[in-house]
């Protein structure tokens, strides 16, 4: 009876431990913050895919043929993941910033790709420069790799353009 309890709380505190939220996800903006956000410089969209292209894609390739060629997730999954934790545009760029700018495992929202992947590595980019990034992410329809919208329904059981 001992091993089937401590088998239970094992499986409990495992599964609260692989899915529990980030230790940020109840940040609020101060009021210097959301200006200084709202003033990010809006990339154009050959701007920011030329951006992406030299500073994202070797990691999260839309282009990959298979999900098992992937060495990070699609940023059009990571982009859904912020979307459903940070509701307003200020908070998924403030968000999405600090963590690329900073990546921890205690503020990962994605705890199975960083299972996976590793953590991603810290970026040499500014953070200016990630801001302008995240900012055009949030606003631009992102390229997804051709199985992408199949693995989502499979691992969310929802169909992609219902999210």
């Amino acid at each position: 009876m001992k091993k089937i309890i401590l088998l239970l709380t094992s499986s409990i505190l495992l599964f609260l431990s692989c899915n529990g939220k980030p230790e940020n996800t109840s940040k609020v903006l101060g009021t210097e913050e959301i200006p200084e956000i709202q003033s990010i410089n809006t990339l154009h969209k050959s701007e920011g895919l030329s951006l992406l292209k030299n500073n994202c894609f070797s990691c999260h390739n839309p282009n990959s043929e298979s999900h098992d060629n992937m060495i990070a997730p699609p940023l059009a999954g990571i982009k859904h993941k912020y979307k459903q934790l940070y509701k307003t545009e200020e908070l998924f760029i403030a968000q999405m910033s600090d963590f690329v700018n900073n990546p921890t495992k205690e503020n990962a929202i994605m705890k199975g790709p960083v299972k996976r992947f590793g953590l991603m590595p810290k970026t040499p980019l500014k953070k200016s420069e990630i801001q302008e990034i995240v900012k055009f992410i949030y606003k631009t329809e992102l390229p997804k790799p051709k199985w992408f919208k199949e693995h989502f329904e499979e691992k969310h059981n929802i169909e992609w353009e219902k999210r």
